[in-house]
């Protein structure tokens, strides 16, 4: 998942990519319970997670990788190529 990428929901809203793949420590209520206790270094579950804009209400959410409740209908193939090029500028 990139940064340009437009993606479409199961429920048929569309939302675009503004901040790529990263770690992010995931955390429920019962973890919060956990930290509360003192013992924080054990609750969550880190996992992959990026970022979305719905394009009909602007609002960003941060959504799980795992979650597939979504499909990418198109991404941005120039940043790719781009990015392609630019390692192998860095190989030579």
């Amino acid at each position: 998942m990139k940064k340009g990428d437009l993606i479409q929901f199961s429920d048929g809203r569309f939302a675009t990519v503004t901040r790529g793949n990263y770690n992010f420590k995931f955390m429920q209520n019962e973890d919060f319970e956990m930290v509360d206790a003192g013992l924080g270094h054990l609750a969550g579950l880190y996992g992959t997670a990026f970022d979305v804009m719905f394009s009909d209400t602007g609002r960003i959410l941060r959504m799980k990788l795992s979650a597939r409740n979504y499909k990418i209908v198109s991404y941005d193939r120039d940043n790719e190529i781009n990015e392609v090029a630019m390692s192998f500028a860095d190989d030579g």
